[in-house]
């Protein structure tokens, strides 16, 4: 329900309220008091096409009070864009049209009001007020034992606006920082948890109580309090559930053999959110976290299926150089058929096994080959070097060798490229 112009004037600080009379052809200093002003400017004709100037006022006579600093770190807080905005008139103007202006307004009134009227019931200020206060009531006693009762009676009703006036800053202080922490508790909550929804009706019949000015209903704020808190708590308990469950599927990625470490990270950010009470960014990292675990153990799986045809390669390479690959063979048979139960993870295991036997089957082949392949080496240089004192006999005798001693230097070249059996066949020509 839209407030009601004189609810408006209500809530208006003394110079806002001022401002605008003086801007509407009201003259302040006519008026003995705040109440009669209110009065003169809510019975204006047309006094409802005041009540959107009148919060446009409210909301910029607070930013105004702010440095540009202060601006900028108020529109980040409730998401409003300031960038490329360099004047502090440019600020202010862009905050106090925000989407949520009643909350950047709330939140100002309820920081400045702490501050203000701290100044009023513990400072030096404090004192005077009060004492005022109380000189006022003391002329009212002295008039009215007069009978000046004309004269007692203003001071009496000055007095009632001080102490009233003081009493609904505090008030005004209270609800706003209420309304506030309630709202800030129900935002990371589940929009369809029953008792959420219940706190945010009453969270909206508060804000609609504040902005019209009725804040005598301490049982709706009493209430609102609770419900906030309820919500929250029960919002809390699904993040710890939401916990526990990603860590068990990072846990089951990991003994699948997943690399689970960008997973890992995520859940503990978002554990040390969930530490600072902050549900909201908790939840997501856990959701995150959760999407990489479900990645990082898909991945694997694939891995594991698709590694049964490399492996079976492994082994038919290992079988055609003549390696035993039956034990091999039989860890391949067992993976594809803890893939067929689902047990990848087992799979896996097996997979890497039958591989590296395989694997090591080739290698004592490969290296049995080079042996042999050593063997005749030395077995073809040492018929060549059988030759040699034989060649230089036959010349001693004046045979003809050259045949003989091309065919040598073409088994020493052919050997020398590691072609021994070429290099023993010239040798035993």
């Amino acid at each position: 329900m839209p407030a009601t112009p004189r609810e408006t004037f209500l809530s208006l600080p003394d110079e806002v309220l001022q401002g605008l009379a003086q801007a509407h052809g009201v003259d302040p200093t006519r008026y003995p008091n705040r109440d009669s002003l209110i009065e003169a400017l809510a019975s204006l004709p047309g006094a409802e096409d005041l009540v959107p100037e009148a919060s446009r006022r409210r909301m910029a006579y607070q930013l105004d009070r702010l440095r540009p600093r202060q601006l900028r770190e108020l529109g980040e807080r409730h998401r409003v864009v300031l960038h490329g905005l360099k004047r502090k008139a440019d600020l202010v103007e862009a905050l106090a049209g925000a989407p949520d202006s009643s909350e950047i307004l709330m939140e100002l009134e309820a920081e400045a009001a702490p501050e203000r009227d701290a100044t009023l019931a513990l400072g030096r200020e404090s004192d005077v007020d009060f004492d005022r206060v109380e000189e006022l009531l003391e002329q009212a006693r002295k008039s009215f034992q007069e009978r000046r009762f004309e004269a007692a009676l203003t001071a009496a009703q000055e007095a009632s606006r001080l102490a009233e006036r003081t009493t609904e800053q505090l008030r005004r202080s209270s609800w706003s920082y209420a309304v506030l922490a309630a709202q800030a508790l129900l935002e990371p909550c589940d929009p369809d948890d029953p008792e959420a929804a219940t706190a945010r009706v009453l969270l909206d019949r508060a804000r609609d109580a504040f902005f019209r000015g009725q804040r005598e209903d301490e049982t709706l704020l009493r209430d609102l309090v609770r419900a906030a808190e309820a919500a929250h708590a029960r919002e809390a308990d699904r993040v710890r559930d939401l916990l526990a469950s990603t860590r068990d599927g990072i846990r089951e990625a990991a003994n699948l053999g997943a690399s689970v470490a960008l997973a890992e990270d995520s859940w503990k950010r978002a554990a040390d959110f969930l530490d600072r009470d902050q549900l909201a960014a908790a939840r997501e990292g856990f959701v995150e976290s959760a999407n990489r675990a479900g990645d990082a153990r898909r991945r694997r799986i694939r891995e594991v299926e698709e590694s049964i045809g490399s492996v079976a390669d492994h082994i038919e390479v290992a079988r055609n150089v003549g390696a035993d690959v039956r034990e091999a063979q039989e860890l391949h048979e067992a993976a594809k058929a803890a893939i067929a139960a689902g047990e990848h993870g087992r799979a896996g295991d097996l997979l890497k096994r039958a591989e590296r036997l395989a694997m090591k089957g080739q290698q004592r082949q490969i290296d049995r080959a080079i042996q042999l392949r050593q063997a005749q080496i030395e077995k073809a240089q040492a018929v060549l070097g059988a030759c040699e004192p034989i060649l230089k006999e036959a010349e001693s005798y004046d045979l003809s060798a050259a045949e003989v001693r091309t065919l040598l230097r073409q088994a020493r070249d052919v050997l020398a490229k590691g072609d021994y059996l070429a290099g023993l066949t010239f040798a035993k020509n």
